[in-house]
Formats: C-alpha cells, structure tokens, sequence
C-alpha cells in the first residue's frame, strides 16, 4: 500500500509541478488535496486564495441561519437597485431586469453556487451578517485556518484583495465532506446543497472534464482575474466525486500565480482529476 501511495504522489507531483514546464514552458504554484475513506493525501498544500470556491462557504452559513431560523427556502427578498453592481459578473440580471424584484433564497442559492453569481453571493453575505460573521462561523466549525475578508465587489474593485480569502486546500475538502455528509446542515439544506453543487455549470473543463461521463460530481469552482502582467491570481476547483460503483472521494485543486493561459488552467486540473480517479481503486 505505502508503494502505491508513493506512486500517486510522485505522477501527481509530475503532473502538478512538471507538465506545466514541459508541455508550456511555464510553472504555476499547485496545492492539491484528496480525502477517500477518511484517509487524506496532499501535495504542497500551502493557503491559496479561493476566489469564488468560498461561495460555498457562504452557502453553509445561510443554510445554517435558515435551519436555526425556521425560514423558508422559498421565502422572498426586495432586491433594489443598490443591493447590486450591474460590474459583476450575474447572470441574475439578466433575468431580472426591472427594480425592484423578489427573489428567493433558493434562488439565490442556486444562482450563488451553481452559476458563481457574484451579485447573488454579495446579497446573501449581507443577509447572513457580514463576510466577518461568515469567516467566525466557519472557524467555529473548526476551521480556524480559513480566512475570510472581502466580498466579490471588493475583489472586483481591487485585484489584489483577490488574495484575500484564502484557505488551505486540505481544509476545503474537509468541509466539503462533512458538509456533503450531513454533518453541518439539516438534511433538507444538505440535499439542497449537494444538488445545486452538481448542478453547477462553471468550470466544466476543469475536474469533470477529467472524470468518466458516469461518474458524479458536485464542486464549486474559482476563477480570478489576470494581473496587469498576465498572471492569473487562481484558478481553482473542488468538489466531490461519486464513482459508478458508489465509492466517494473529495478532491481541491488550486492553481495560485499562473502565467497558463485558461485553457492550459484547466487542462492541468482535468489531468490531476483524471489521474486521482484512475488510482482512486487503490487508495
């Protein structure tokens, strides 16, 4: 078992670190973490920033407050025209056209994780309290390592607080489980949130591209902009996969400083992901 396990981690350290300088010449900084069968496995797992990975996060604490508040799902939120930044990235508005409008949390939620609405998450951290309640919260859970700032209008504003919220990407996958598992939210929020995360449309290039088409994947991806030099801040994806024989593992891949261009981005995370599959039987 140590021989297989040294193997994984010698091809992944080659294609994380190598593929990049051979195949492009160029060398992004990589942290990858995995979770199977409570066992973990990481590789130069230092704290990147999560760019839009930490929707999810906001997710688990407006789920949280909707549980222990006994609110609806469906209830209903005035959204005026001061609550949003027609800047950001949203493809809420272009569904809602006219202010004000009423939207649901469910919604919201869907729009927040599974499209990666900016606008939809910058309202939902100013329902649940502040980006300030949402990082004490995910500490609380256990996670003081995580580290929240700023919202997606401040990182629009300002690449460099992209930078801001960053977390280890062993961290990631571990809240995804417990998450995923049940273990934070009521079984409704639970079932919510897993479906929304295998909904999502972002990043389909990214870990899926890798996996088989029948296999499952729930994730959340990030994506920053690109520094006046061309680097791009990260490029991440994280998520959880269900195999066809029901065997589940966790997976984060983060990309921090990367001169790649997108597709190369997401090529080298298709490949990370293709390669934990194939070895995830021996693990």
């Amino acid at each position: 078992m140590k021989k297989i396990l040294i193997l994984i981690g010698i091809v992944v350290v080659f294609l994380s670190f190598f593929s990049s300088k051979l195949i492009f010449n160029k060398s992004p900084k990589v942290s990858i973490a995995i979770i199977k069968n409570d066992k973990t496995y990481t590789i130069n797992d230092k704290k990147r920033p999560m760019l839009s990975v930490f929707k999810y996060l906001v997710a688990l604490k407006v789920l949280d407050d909707i549980d222990k508040k006994n609110i609806s799902l469906d209830k209903k939120l005035t959204i005026t025209k001061n609550r949003v930044d027609e800047k950001l990235y949203s493809p809420m508005l272009k569904k809602y056209k006219n202010y004000p409008f009423e939207i649901s949390y469910k919604e919201l939620l869907g729009l927040m994780i599974s499209q990666s609405d900016n606008n939809a998450c910058d309202i939902l951290i100013e329902e649940t309290g502040g980006i300030k309640e949402i990082e004490d919260y995910i500490n609380k859970l256990g996670f003081s390592e995580i580290e929240l700032s700023v919202n997606e209008k401040e990182m629009n504003e300002d690449i460099e607080k992209q930078y801001l919220n960053k977390a280890f990407a062993l961290d990631i996958v571990k809240i995804l489980k417990k998450g995923q598992q049940g273990e934070i939210l009521s079984k409704n929020s639970t079932d919510y949130l897993n479906r929304i995360l295998i909904e999502t449309t972002t990043g389909e290039n990214k870990l899926k591209a890798g996996l088989p088409k029948n296999a499952i994947i729930g994730h959340k991806t990030g994506s920053s902009s690109r520094k006046p030099n061309g680097i791009k801040i990260a490029d991440n994806d994280t998520g959880f996969v269900i195999k066809p024989n029901g065997e589940i593992y966790y997976i984060a891949v983060f990309v921090e400083d990367s001169n790649l261009t997108d597709k190369q981005n997401a090529d080298l995370i298709k490949l990370i992901s293709k390669l934990t599959f194939k070895l995830s039987a021996f693990i």
